[in-house]
């Protein structure tokens, strides 16, 4: 019989527990340690999540306190918790805010506190955030909405509030398009004047028909508020002139005067000019970084503009455009404080443009710029005196102005002076005044001229992020 040999000798059967027990020690304090850091990575995972969560409650108060200063002037801020969400994923989150004068009356501040609490019974706070906002009051003078016998046209889905409607002509609204809401009516005033009909009316355009409704509506349309239509009788398929809240409807029987859309001397600024250059030069458009340029007071730019990409204009006074300008991207106008209240004019003699993500900022008295285009179809294009008649009739459906997007645009008024303003987007404007006013959107634009707040629409123009001790 053959002995095997033993594989571990009894000298080492000692020496090899002792190493098994020690592998074990070490991969025990290995795992140990790994679930410590996974631990410690999910903490501060979930702890990044409250924090975020709280900046975005805080947020929520700062746009919805805006939102509430721009329907009640005098809201100090939401002192009870006002609660965003409630739910196992995010928890609970509420905010309160404080708004504030500032020395200027033009001027608030909205501090927003927005805090996260473990969802449950539980109730506990894990996060809290802090931002403040400075707000500007801006506002444009006269009707926010006014048109020539061209009439307003709305179609889509747009909206109209905030506002009060100056029509000469008629107003056609289609799709599901409205102007006011049931909780804030508006003054709605339509003269009819935009008789004859037909493509060559003749020099006795524009007259106030004798006949027919100046108001024509789709079935899903809408207007709440206190309507003053030279010869209209109906309201509407649906009963769709509606008084809302405090509004009195279709004033049956009621004549609204017209009103001319307003004048501007032309010629005495052109007159007036101190500094003329090329629509296309570095100095006034930016061509080559930095993308920093100013408009001085009294210019005159030959050509078309352009004004784009991250370009930023601070403009300090009346300017006077030979060709068309176009402001586009993520490119800002801002109106200097040099002008105090005094409001600068841009004159263009072509078309105006305005798009993308483009801003246009008034100073910090709230004072904006007026753009208008003199564009006409016209012979005397473009130094027309007077356009009336056949040629009124035909300029008026020449759209001149174009301004779609998101628009931020607070306290400026545009007007498209002998041609059509069309507006494609939704978001802040100051006031629209055309031969024709035409909205073909799918939002609402918010006009700064007669809000039911008082005279501005409040925007914001700075933001920062707070120590929870700091004011």
């Amino acid at each position: 019989m053959i002995k095997l040999p033993k594989l571990f000798p009894e000298d080492e059967k000692g020496s090899l527990i002792i190493t098994v027990l020690a592998m074990m020690v070490i991969l025990t304090v290995i795992g140990l340690s790994l679930m410590s850091f996974v631990a410690s990575n999910y903490d501060l995972s979930v702890k990044g999540t409250y924090n975020a969560n709280a900046i975005s409650v805080a947020e929520a108060g700062l746009d919805m306190s805006v939102y509430t200063l721009n329907t009640n002037v005098a809201f100090t801020g939401y002192s009870t918790p006002q609660e965003l969400f409630n739910d196992p994923v995010q928890g609970r989150g509420v905010y309160t805010t404080v708004v504030s004068n500032t020395a200027s009356s033009n001027a608030k501040t909205i501090t927003s506190v927005g805090k996260v609490y473990r969802y449950g019974s539980s109730n506990k706070l894990v996060s809290t955030r802090k931002v403040k906002v400075t707000t500007v009051g801006t506002g444009s003078p006269g009707y926010a909405v006014q048109s020539g016998p061209g009439g307003l046209i709305l179609s889509g889905s747009a909206n109209i509030t905030n506002a009060d409607v100056y029509v000469n002509g008629g107003i056609t609204l289609n799709g599901a398009a409205k102007i006011g809401t049931s909780s804030q009516p508006l003054n709605v005033n339509v003269a009819n004047m935009q008789c004859p009909t037909g493509a060559s009316p003749g020099p006795t355009y524009p007259t106030v028909c004798s006949t027919g409704q100046p108001i024509t509506m789709a079935y899903s349309t809408g207007i709440y508020g206190t309507v003053c239509a030279t010869g209209q009788t109906s309201t509407g398929p649906n009963n769709n002139i509606q008084g809302g809240s405090g509004g009195q409807g279709l004033k049956v029987g009621c004549t609204a005067p017209p009103v001319s859309t307003p004048t501007y001397d032309k010629a005495a600024q052109v007159a007036a000019v101190t500094v003329t250059g090329s629509g296309t030069s570095n100095a006034y458009v930016c061509n080559s970084w930095p993308f920093d340029r100013t408009w001085p007071a009294k210019l005159k730019l030959t050509g078309n503009v352009s004004i784009d990409g991250s370009c930023n204009v601070v403009i300090k006074g009346d300017a006077y455009i030979t060709g068309d300008l176009n402001i586009g991207g993520a490119a800002t106008i801002k109106i200097d404080d040099s002008v105090g209240t005094t409001r600068p004019v841009i004159v263009v003699d072509g078309k105006i443009t305005l798009g993308g993500s483009a801003r246009i900022l008034a100073n910090s008295q709230g004072t904006g710029a007026q753009f208008i285009s003199w564009k006409s179809s016209a012979a005397c294009n473009p130094n027309c005196t007077a356009v009336t008649g056949t040629e009124l009739k035909t300029s008026q459906a020449l759209e001149t102005i174009n301004i779609g997007g998101a628009v931020n645009l607070p306290g400026m008024i545009f007007q498209a002076y002998w041609g059509k303003i069309t507006l494609g987007g939704s978001g802040n404007v100051g006031s629209v005044i055309g031969q024709t006013v035409d909205m073909s959107g799918a939002g609402t634009v918010t006009f700064g001229t007669t809000l039911s707040s008082g005279s501005k629409t409040w925007t914001v123009t700075s933001y920062q992020r707070l120590k929870l001790n700091q004011n």
